[in-house]
């Protein structure tokens, strides 16, 4: 069993992501982090700790990006298990050995099994739990239309499974937009393989000013280059779905980058969405005016994020079934009811891919390959 730690000047918290994997109740464990360039204390604080516990193994390399420290640890592991966590999150004692148990029970059908999670602050505080639905089974198309698992930190991995679908891929790096590389990974599982779940809050997501998962403009353009890629391969059938997907994205994309003052990032998304279809940029503009237009009837309102008077406890003072939040999203369940009927009648990967089935994945092509020409394709790792 191997946990992957990418880590970029992250001494803030570190010892704590490591204090929470070292103090797993499954034991049989190696723990290898990869400091991708950092110009802090982060591999003073790992070597420091490895003295205590000879699991942990350091690796350093230059900056290359969240993907390339991912698979450069993927490589040097020897686990038949992989399990990623982000360098600020937190565990639960308890994630790997239940996420284990799930798998020993499972066919060899399931290629990835999945926790639910908290958001916490800088301080370990329990901000927001979600409540949602929780997908099992044939599951691309639910994924597809709302990023149930939300983040990199709760996923375990069969290394077999990982290393057929490529690894993480760099090329949203190289586009100046990291931040989805966990959801193509996963996206691409979910065509070939069933997902599993432990219905228990064993993650704590870390939201912090200034961490990647914070730009959430970035986040969605990169979103939406992963959705561009799927769209250049996807068969008739799963189009318009995903067109709507995109679409929704477009309006996000525009709504808050134009909020945030991101104004250059909106032009050059409303551009991509030019370039691939005219109708779909008319949608997009007027969705979004409508959107401000309605708010500025309304006044401005606090934007919330399920906060209520049971917030505030550190992460580690809940029960892993504790729930607190504004209440389930009716059109989120119902958006998920109709896509998990899809996924029920298309099964695996046969339904999803017009192009290349002999893939078995939605692996990218390789530079120079065969494919479609748009020029926001992602590469897997070789």
């Amino acid at each position: 069993m191997a946990v992957i730690i990418p880590a970029y000047n992250a001494e803030q918290f570190i010892e704590r992501t490591l204090a929470s994997v070292i103090n797993q109740t499954y034991r049989n464990i190696e723990i290898i982090v990869v400091d991708d360039g950092s110009t802090d204390e982060t591999a003073s604080i790992v070597r420091r700790l490895s003295n205590d516990d000879p699991r942990i193994k350091l690796l350093q390399q230059k900056n290359s990006g969240v993907a390339s420290a991912r698979n450069t640890g993927i490589r040097a592991s020897k686990g038949i298990y992989i399990a990623p966590i982000d360098a600020d999150d937190l565990w639960h004692p308890t994630k790997l050995e239940k996420q284990l148990r799930v798998f020993a029970a499972a066919g060899n059908d399931v290629g990835l099994v999945y926790t639910l999670y908290r958001t916490i602050d800088a301080d370990d505080k329990a901000i927001i739990t979600p409540k949602r639905m929780h997908p099992h089974g044939w599951v691309f198309m639910q994924h597809l239309g709302q990023n149930f698992i939300g983040h990199g930190s709760s996923a375990m991995f069969r290394r077999d499974v990982l290393l057929e679908m490529g690894g993480y891929s760099s090329r949203l790096r190289e586009n100046g937009a990291e931040g989805c590389e966990d959801f193509f990974l996963q996206l691409s599982i979910a065509s070939k393989y069933r997902f599993d779940v432990v219905k228990e809050h064993l993650v704590g997501y870390r939201r912090t000013p200034g961490a990647m998962s914070q730009d959430f403009v970035r986040m969605l353009i990169s979103r939406r280059m992963v959705l561009e890629s799927l769209f250049a391969r996807c068969s008739e059938m799963v189009s318009p779905i995903l067109s709507d997907v995109m679409f929704r994205n477009d309006v996000e994309i525009a709504r808050l980058g134009l909020k945030r003052r991101r104004f250059a990032a909106v032009g050059m998304n409303f551009a991509r969405v030019l370039w691939r279809s005219p109708s779909q940029f008319a949608k997009v503009v007027g969705a979004t005016l409508a959107i401000f237009r309605r708010k500025a009837k309304q006044g401005t309102k606090l934007e919330r994020e399920g906060r209520s008077s049971g917030i505030g406890k550190p992460f580690w003072d809940y029960a892993v079934d504790e729930l607190f939040d504004r209440g389930e999203n009716t059109d989120y369940r119902a958006l998920l009811n109709n896509l998990a009927a899809m996924d029920s009648k298309l099964g695996p990967c046969g339904g999803y891919l017009a192009q290349h089935p002999e893939r078995g994945t939605f692996a990218m092509p390789q530079e120079g390959g065969s494919g479609s020409d748009s020029p926001f394709l992602l590469r897997g790792l070789e």
